[in-house]
């Protein structure tokens, strides 16, 4: 027999059932296509052997995490209200998804570094790391083949986050030669031509135009853009010139 339903006390109201957490509106074959997009480049074998990326690995994490915070909008808009276990929720995935982020920044950062020793990256002549994949192997996993783990215009599906989203190795390193010649050509320049004038009010205007230059320049390929540390470059740019002028105006 059924219990029977109590009224309220006193007026009281009743208590409204706890709310649940929602169920994911993720259906199977979402999840399956992070899966299969993502095991290409997890556990892979390539003409020089055996591979396990574990950034692979964190790249489909960060995609669930995705779908997941993406999901806890659907139920906010479907309702149009939020409430504190949507705040709750919403909240503990994105200090996930934040942490990811990082996280992958910090895999990019060891690969950079140093890609032979990178931990993330296990390959099979390494003989303790040839045993872990070996598990995968008993368990009835094996590695796809696999003879460019990058992207292709006629290519499948990549997973969004991998090397083919970033510049490469060579590139990068162009890049850092460069910066760092423009970096010594924008100080030594102005200072050689000081010192061939040879007039104080000649120098001054170099180093106006300098720095305005070099403001201008650094602004424009700064990655943070941050006005702080704009005008804390500028200022000490523009602080070495000025000595420079000074000493050689001493000295003359």
């Amino acid at each position: 027999m059924a219990n029977p339903i109590v009224p309220p006390v006193n007026g009281a109201r009743m208590a409204e059932p706890e709310t649940a957490m929602p169920c994911p509106t993720l259906h199977n074959s979402q999840t399956q296509r992070i899966v299969e997009i993502g095991r290409r480049h997890t556990y892979y074998a390539n003409e020089r052997g055996e591979r396990i990326n574990l950034v692979a690995l964190h790249r489909m994490n960060m995609q669930y995490l995705r779908m997941r915070l993406l999901d806890e909008a659907v139920d906010m808009f479907k309702r149009g209200d939020m409430d504190d276990d949507n705040s709750k929720r919403v909240t503990s995935l994105m200090q996930d998804y934040c942490t990811a982020v990082r996280d992958r920044e910090y895999m990019r950062e060891w690969a950079q570094r140093d890609w032979p020793g990178n931990p993330f990256h296990l390959k099979s002549e390494r003989p303790l790391e040839r045993g872990l994949i070996d598990t995968l192997k008993a368990r009835g996993i094996d590695p796809i083949p696999m003879h460019h783990p990058y992207k292709s215009d006629d290519g499948p599906e990549q997973m969004p986050g991998g090397p083919w989203d970033f510049d490469s190795r060579t590139k990068t390193r162009f890049l850092q030669y460069s910066l760092a010649i423009t970096g010594a050509v924008i100080l030594t320049v102005p200072m050689i031509t000081m010192v061939l004038i040879g007039r104080t009010d000649a120098s001054l205007a170099i180093v106006c135009v300098f720095t305005i230059l070099f403001a201008v320049g650094l602004s424009y390929f700064s990655p943070s853009r941050l006005p702080i540390e704009l005008l804390s470059a500028t200022a000490a740019y523009a602080a070495v010139l000025v000595v420079f002028v000074g000493g050689a105006a001493t000295q003359g």
